[in-house]
């Protein structure tokens, strides 16, 4: 008889890439699992990563506040009773709460949170969270800083285990030509930044920073809008006559890896707005896509980012304020050894460190127990 697992989250799964390939992991371990998320708005990017299985059932919810939360715990309830699961595992906070009201100390209970905060405004969720984390059996956070702060803000010592956020070494990128997406492009005629369009990545600050380039490379900038910021990036670009820019919204994943596979670089910049902001070194997805890659990226002047480069130097460190980029990205365009030797120290570390299989690794035997 299969062993049975029940995952939850309050989130379309598609955007942890962690948490895909860990299903993947599962059904290839021949568990069978229930995966209870939100509406996955594009299910081809999904099994993009997910390959279809008679082991794996998907139940989305389509409702969101309230009566969200209502379905959802519903869900979980009626899927427990069901599934009978030997294992739970909870995806970040709002899923760990309702799974509280599931607890069985039969049941070996893991709580995997991608993204925590010490905000004024998140006050009552930690409160609560310290309280509901005394019941887990183990902790999987993205990263060793992250471990280490957690401990000391929620006072919870041990089976806490870093997981980074990384790509699995099967993982294969399916073909597709870079012109479908812009004529513009071809291969290595771009550099490229990769995730949401939001505030607070210095979007608008990478962006004029195009309009002093002294080579011809564009920046593409691809990824799914929050807020209508990609409107106004589009205004803005337009208001600075940014030509070299090139704005893409809600691409396939198809489309993503192209891009991906083909730029001269990356960006993964942060403003320092939150816990998860300031401890991104090794675990941010926007670098793990580079490092899979393997092409250097640009990365923010902090602590963590500065120790993780030092350690395995796959990337090139900016001032926060972007001053020195456009003097960083001449420099590497511009020195052949400089930049073949970052495309061989991120190589080196997706193979050696940052993949899926190093890092399900240390924590397997408290999931297939």
């Amino acid at each position: 008889m299969k062993d049975r697992i029940i995952i939850s989250i309050w989130a379309d799964p598609t955007n942890y890439i962690n948490l895909l390939f860990l299903i993947n992991y599962l059904i290839k371990k021949k568990q069978k699992i229930t995966l209870i998320c939100k509406f996955i708005e594009h299910k081809e990017d999904f099994f993009y990563f997910i390959k279809k299985s008679k082991n794996l059932k998907v139940i989305e919810l389509n409702q969101n506040g309230k009566i969200g939360f209502f379905y959802f715990l519903i869900t979980k309830i009626v899927s427990f009773f069901k599934t009978r699961p030997k294992t739970v595992i909870s995806i970040n906070f709002i899923s760990l709460f309702f799974s509280r009201f599931l607890y069985n100390k039969n049941i070996n209970w893991i709580y995997y949170n991608f993204d925590f905060d010490i905000s004024k405004k998140l006050l009552l969720n930690n409160y609560i969270e310290k309280k509901i984390i005394k019941k887990v059996d183990c902790i999987f956070l993205p990263s060793k800083s992250r471990v280490k702060f957690y401990k000391k803000i929620f006072f919870r010592k041990n089976k806490i285990f870093p997981i980074y956020n990384c790509f699995s070494k099967s993982f294969k990128i399916q073909n597709y030509k870079l012109k479908k997406i812009d004529k513009k492009l071809k291969y290595k005629n771009y550099l490229v930044r990769l995730g949401s369009f939001y505030k607070h990545h210095y979007l608008k600050e990478l962006a004029l920073k195009t309009k002093f380039w002294k080579h011809d490379k564009y920046l593409v900038m691809a990824g799914k809008s929050y807020a209508g910021y990609f409107e106004e990036m589009i205004e803005f670009k337009k208001k600075n006559n940014l030509s070299k820019l090139i704005l893409l919204k809600d691409i396939s994943y198809k489309k993503w890896f192209i891009l991906l596979n083909n730029a001269v670089a990356g960006f993964a910049l942060y403003k320092a707005i939150n816990v998860s902001h300031n401890l991104m070194g090794g675990t941010s997805q926007k670098l793990n896509n580079y490092i899979f890659a393997g092409i250097p990226s640009f990365i923010n002047n902090n602590n963590d980012f500065i120790k993780f480069n030092n350690k395995f130097e796959t990337s090139i460190i900016v001032q926060n304020s972007l001053g020195d980029l456009n003097r960083k990205i001449n420099y590497l365009l511009q020195d052949k050894n400089y930049y073949r030797k970052k495309i061989k120290k991120n190589r080196s570390a997706f193979i050696g460190e940052f993949n899926f299989e190093k890092q399900i690794e240390r924590v397997k035997n408290y999931i297939l127990i």
